[in-house]
């Protein structure tokens, strides 16, 4: 018998339907677009294509975190029913909403002091968070406990290989990732950077691409080096509604038979407003992180 919940945020950018077909639920982070704030909601209550087109054309949304009462009335109608929690959260390292989280934590241990609530900091972001959420919930329905599916999920989060690039370098600047000198510098050289979440769960840029194409097959590249069984492992995309270019990733990655699993989806609303339009994330199970950008 299943006696606890496994939930999530919306930063881990998978199609709320597909969560909860493995049994995951999900709270929705706020962002402020064009004066108005919106929930996240897995794209009901407003356009992804439109979203993305306003970034193109100037838009800077705002993104705040999940608030401690948020996360309280979320998590409390589980332990309600009777319910552990386990909430497999975005990193703490980018956002203080896990940090958010376990202040409502500590509130409902004092109100429900026979439940349990535990909290993972994946150190991850955007469908890295997904990867891991999906392989606690294969391991649920398989019967394992939450003991178990916690260490799981401590022992593989740095296995979670996260390679990303973008098209628009001022979303970048705004949040302080690169100087307003190397933004403009960079549109203008149509100069693509490569980054990758490091063991920590921050952001690294790790190499410069001339171009968009030229970026993608550095994506692969990483990929390739990153992999421990390559064309049998997984592959998650999330992207800022260019479907276009991560057609020619999933050919590039099949062409050198690195997986034959791949699947994508849209960005969501919070990480797209920090990434911009046209960004591409690739992620998977591979290699300690460390280990995929050493130079051996």
């Amino acid at each position: 018998m299943m006696n606890f919940k496994i939930l999530t945020d919306s930063g881990c950018d998978m199609p709320f339907e597909k969560l909860h077909e493995q049994g995951v639920d999900v709270i929705g982070m706020a962002v402020n677009f064009n004066g108005k704030e919106y929930i996240e909601d897995n794209w009901q209550s407003i356009d992804a294509h439109s979203y993305y087109n306003a970034l193109k054309e100037g838009a800077t949304p705002t993104t705040s975190q999940i608030t401690p009462a948020r996360f309280y009335e979320f998590f409390r109608p589980y332990l309600e029913e009777g319910l552990d929690v386990l909430y497999v959260g975005f990193s703490s390292s980018l956002s203080g909403t896990f940090g958010a989280a376990n202040v409502a934590r500590n509130m409902l241990k004092e109100d429900y002091p026979e439940r349990r609530v535990e909290l993972i900091d994946t150190m991850s972001a955007s469908v890295g968070v997904s990867l891991l959420v999906l392989e606690a919930a294969k391991m649920q329905k398989k019967g394992s406990s939450m003991d178990d599916i916690m260490q799981m999920l401590e022992e593989k989060k740095f296995q979670v290989n996260h390679i990303f690039t973008v098209d628009d370098l001022n979303h970048l600047k705004r949040g302080g990732r690169v100087s307003s000198f190397s933004a403009a510098m960079g549109t203008m050289l149509s100069i693509k950077p490569i980054l990758y979440m490091s063991r920590e769960g921050k952001l690294l840029n790790i190499e410069k691409a001339k171009g968009r194409k030229k970026s993608l097959h550095i994506l692969v590249d990483y990929l390739e080096k990153g992999l421990i069984n390559p064309n049998s492992s997984s592959v998650l995309i999330a992207h800022g509604n260019c479907p276009e270019d991560v057609a020619l990733l999933e050919k590039l990655i099949r062409e050198r038979n690195l997986s034959q699993d791949i699947t994508s989806v849209t960005m969501g609303m919070t990480i797209g407003a920090h990434t911009g339009a046209n960004v591409i994330n690739m992620v998977f199970f591979g290699k300690d992180r460390e280990e995929t950008l050493s130079k051996a």
